[in-house]
């Protein structure tokens, strides 16, 4: 079998994927332009080019699953390839642009750039990793003529909205009235659907807004006390080693006092001994010994 699921798990996996592509997009934009948007070349809540590169991922890498370097690289290159082809024929067809890189460093024609394609090998890298054994499991447990029945009814509203976008994108919305219908009941859908999502995350980035700035305010506060720790620490240490040099100085200075005090008692002491006992004197010294302390003993009495 060429594609490593069946034909029903396939066609799954692009709906599935594509709703969770286009999640993705009206959460971004919804953070980054303050307002609800409901993205995507369709009126539904669908982004094709996202089942259709993940299924591409799917397909060419699933093989290379335990090798991250080969995911995040191999979907970098398969995502960028689809983005690239689905934008450049958009724009060829209907002279209209679904995405702009045009204001991003590294792009090319303003369909693709450096900094999206690393955030697509990233989210597929994971996607393949986490998400995509989920989605296994639940298709695996569903029985197979359910997963007809929500193919069938969610295949019939992608192909009428393809029709009804195309068309109200050429100008030739008035010739399918009741198609058009059926194309603004699929927006009414979506963009309550994309309200409902871009509410929450609204909700959640103003909640969280204070708590943000409450932890950035502790970082600095943070860092600040360090810095004056490590400061006052630093001072410490200087003065207690300027203080241990002043103590080692004066113990220095002491003991070369008491050196000299010793020498000049010896000196008198020994000046009036003959010349025989001053070379005995002299020579017990050199040697240090007990015999030495006796004989200063013994002439301190005598000169007594």
């Amino acid at each position: 079998m060429i594609f490593p699921y069946d034909l029903i798990d396939s066609f799954s996996m692009f709906f599935i994927y594509a709703f969770i592509g286009w999640i993705i997009e009206v959460i971004y934009y919804g953070i980054n332009e303050g307002k609800f948007i409901n993205r995507g070349f369709l009126s539904g809540p669908l982004c094709p080019v996202y089942g259709i590169g993940f299924y591409a991922v799917i397909l060419l890498l699933l093989p290379f699953q335990d090798n991250i370097a080969m995911l995040f690289f191999g979907s970098m290159f398969i995502t960028t390839f689809v983005e690239f082809w689905a934008g450049f024929i958009l724009y060829k067809i209907f002279n209209l642009r679904w995405w702009d890189y045009s204001n991003y460093k590294l792009n090319v024609k303003g369909f693709i750039c450096l900094q999206f394609s690393i955030y697509w090998g990233t989210a597929c890298t994971l996607a393949l990793k986490i998400l995509h054994p989920a989605v296994v499991f639940i298709l695996n447990n569903l029985h197979i003529w359910i997963k007809v029945g929500i193919l069938s009814v969610f295949g019939g509203l992608l192909i009428v909205d393809i029709i009804t976008t195309v068309i109200t994108i050429i100008g030739f919305k008035r010739k399918l009235v009741i198609l058009s219908d059926v194309s603004k009941e699929i927006r009414n859908v979506s963009d309550k659907l994309g309200g409902h999502i871009y509410d929450g995350v609204e909700t959640v980035v103003t909640k969280t807004a204070p708590t943000v700035e409450n932890i950035n305010t502790y970082k600095e506060l943070y860092n600040t006390h360090r810095e004056e720790e490590k400061a006052l620490a630093k001072k410490h240490r200087n003065e207690e080693r300027e203080l241990l040099d002043q103590l080692f100085a004066k113990e220095k200075g002491d003991l070369k006092i008491s050196k000299e005090s010793i020498n000049k008692k010896f000196d008198q002491l020994s000046h009036g001994l003959k010349r025989r006992e001053h070379a005995l004197v002299r020579k017990l010294a050199a040697g240090k010994n007990d015999a030495y302390k006796l004989v200063l003993s013994a002439l301190k009495k005598d000169e007594e």
